[in-house]
């Protein structure tokens, strides 16, 4: 990391700029740039390394947008609900509440759940009896509500720890954040999972497991 750290804010984001290419193009890529120009962004709040981010994440966070099956419903802009996500995001992370997040895809994970999360909120306040933050006591929420009392990035933290495995991680992403249905997962990652009965059965495991938590039910009021 030592040689991270006496990379430059500009140099930093080129690499980062130039990781984020390579892992678009699905070649092998390091994160560990992209990581510190967040680390430095958010843990010790630079403006500059913050803008640099702005600079190499919008475009994801605005496919993030127009790819949200319910985008199209919100008669807004892409730009308003990616603006929207990337305050979220930095507010919700800055400082000291970044350290719960130890590593790049985890923190892009949390970026791209406050693009759907906007969304969400956004059709929650035009149609308030449409949509509910939580759903009953056996269930976990579909969508987060960042703009509640529940502090999310420490509420998905914790989920991430019950969930050790990469891949039942990924499911809750889809399926609690994402509101996809087993045949989009399927559809989306068919390297994890062949079917939708393998969805079916690996998401009844993940919802016993978060079920059984009684400190998770607590921390979503539930």
């Amino acid at each position: 990391m030592a040689s991270l750290t006496s990379l430059s804010n500009e140099d930093l984001a080129q690499r980062c700029a130039e990781e984020t290419e390579k892992f678009n193009s699905r070649q092998e890529n390091n994160p560990e740039f992209c990581f510190e120009l967040m680390r430095r962004a958010l843990a010790d709040q630079s403006d500059e390394a913050f803008t640099r981010i702005y600079q190499i994440y919008e475009r994801q966070v605005l496919n993030w947008v127009y790819s949200h099956n319910r985008f199209s419903q919100t008669g807004e802009s892409a730009d308003f609900f990616a603006s929207s996500a990337i305050r979220t995001f930095y507010f919700a992370l800055r400082g000291e509440k970044f350290d719960r997040f130890p590593s790049l895809p985890q923190v892009l994970s949390y970026l791209k759940m406050c693009v759907h999360t906007a969304i969400a909120q956004y059709l929650r306040d035009q149609q308030p009896t449409a949509l509910t933050p939580l759903d009953n006591v056996s269930e976990i929420s579909h969508t987060i509500n960042l703009e509640g009392g529940i502090d999310a990035a420490e509420l998905w933290a914790y989920v991430c720890r019950l969930l050790p495995d990469e891949r039942d991680r990924l499911l809750a992403r889809c399926v609690f954040l994402l509101d996809l249905k087993p045949r989009q997962i399927v559809t989306e990652y068919p390297t994890q999972w062949r079917n939708e009965r393998e969805v079916s059965v690996a998401l009844y495991r993940i919802r016993r497991v978060l079920r059984n938590d009684s400190e998770l039910q607590h921390r979503a009021g539930m």
